[in-house]
């Protein structure tokens, strides 16, 4: 009777190890991070209809980020506020993100403000960040008269 489950008990120890050797590695290697934060920015528009140049320049506070400049550059198609770009996230350490993405204006009640959404994925970066994954999303209200920006950062940074 002992043999009888003996076999069973020792075979599925076996795939128990077999499994955790072959899976623990894979979660080891990445590791994931949120990001949450503030963002106060200042834009430039060059508009040649019906698109606008945009260059954004911006700070704030974020967790795995410290005190941080967000750098965005986009084409921003007016009839539709739909635009692409790339951004750059620079830590307080001098590490940075890089991003691409797009983004989406909704008028407001107001029609000098425009609420912005920002949706990006990162591509890579430097230091700390080298082989950084992940997604941010900016989510601002636009000033066009003073061309400010104020809201949030979030996303997940993903490290090899």
């Amino acid at each position: 009777m002992k043999k009888k489950f003996l076999f069973p008990t020792i075979a599925l120890l076996l795939l128990i190890v077999l499994a955790s050797i072959t899976f623990a590695p894979l979660a080891a290697r990445e590791r994931q991070f949120q990001l949450k934060g503030s963002l106060e920015a200042t834009q430039t528009i060059e508009v040649v209809f019906p698109i606008g140049h945009i260059d954004l320049t911006g700070t704030g506070t974020a967790t795995h980020l410290g005190r941080y400049t967000f750098l965005l550059q986009a084409e921003l198609h007016l009839p539709t506020l739909t635009g692409t770009g790339t951004a750059t996230l620079v830590a307080a350490d001098g590490s940075t993100l890089f991003l691409e993405g797009s983004g989406q204006g909704t008028p407001t009640d107001d029609p000098n403000v425009v609420w912005v959404v920002d949706t990006f994925t990162i591509t890579g970066g430097t230091g700390r960040f080298a082989g950084a994954t992940g997604d941010v999303t900016v989510e601002r209200m636009l000033d066009r008269v003073t061309w400010t920006s104020s809201g949030d950062i979030s996303g997940t940074i993903v490290l090899p």
